[in-house]
């Protein structure tokens, strides 16, 4: 018991730094990055421990989805594995498409960048699930998806903006050409790709 209980505690990080890190990503946009880069580390859980724990408890929670809401069945184990491996391969190249963009910025950091926005983006998928699932059946759960995609595409830029610290002209652009090619590239992936 005492080698489950310690195996849970590094899981979770449970003494106050999941929740800082969690509180900090949501509400601060790109802080945790710019502050993980800077050194400050200690108060914060490591960027790929949490990109772990939320990518199982979001692959978990979709597989879930359709099968929960609308008694169909949803996807099988194996794509859901498949989907998830191939996400972990697909972060670090949205990290070398960033570097692309700042040339002067560290592959580390990009990659710890990353990280949290793939972590944001899976939180806030896991709110959209149900009311994409839900949609067919009334129109109300399509608009009640409109705040949280607005919200990620605050996010997006306003992360750029505080991780690279540039312009808020040069951060649209660019944010806008990371996001264009990385969304291009997932598309090749699931819908090219995995199928076959």
């Amino acid at each position: 018991m005492p080698f489950v209980k310690e195996a849970i505690h590094e899981l979770l990080d449970i003494d106050g730094r999941l929740s800082l890190t969690l509180k900090t990503l949501v509400i601060k946009p790109g802080l945790a990055s710019y502050e993980y880069d800077q050194g400050m580390r200690v108060k914060y859980t490591p960027p790929l421990r949490l990109y772990l724990v939320v990518s199982v408890i979001f692959f978990l929670l979709f597989s879930s989805f359709q099968q929960a809401f609308t008694g169909q069945e949803g996807y099988s184990a194996s794509s859901i594995d498949l989907y998830s491996k191939a996400m972990f391969i697909l972060f670090p190249l949205f990290a070398l498409y960033v570097k692309a963009m700042y040339p002067s910025s560290y592959l580390v950091s990009n990659i710890v960048f990353s990280l949290h926005l793939h972590s944001v983006s899976y939180l806030a998928l896991i709110l959209i699930g149900p009311l994409e699932v839900l949609e067919s059946q009334h129109q109300a759960f399509l608009a009640l998806q409109a705040p949280i995609l607005l919200y990620l595409l605050w996010y997006f830029v306003k992360a750029f903006k505080t991780m690279y610290q540039a312009s808020w002209f040069v951060t649209a652009c660019k944010s806008f050409f990371v996001y264009l090619i990385y969304m291009a590239t997932l598309g090749l992936v699931f819908d090219v790709i995995l199928p076959t």
